[in-house]
């Protein structure tokens, strides 16, 4: 049963890893491929602090009233 398990997880970690390593493509050069990683995860960086506060909920405007609502 361990042998199983451990062949099992090494199968599925070996077809797993090409598809996390990011796409390749055959026309780009390596210099345009880490041109292009690189401007993503600067783009990402910079949405980063927008992305935590829509988490937290900072971003959004208060609904309550300071006036109490009578029916």
């Amino acid at each position: 049963m361990k042998r199983l398990t451990t062949v099992g997880l090494l199968a599925f970690v070996s077809l797993a890893l090409p598809a996390l390593s990011g796409c390749q493509t055959l026309t780009d050069t390596p210099g345009q491929n880490a041109n292009r990683i690189s401007r993503t995860m600067t783009t990402d960086w910079y949405q980063a602090g927008d992305a935590t506060e829509r988490v937290l909920l900072l971003d959004r405007p208060v609904t309550l009233s300071a006036t109490p609502v009578t029916p």
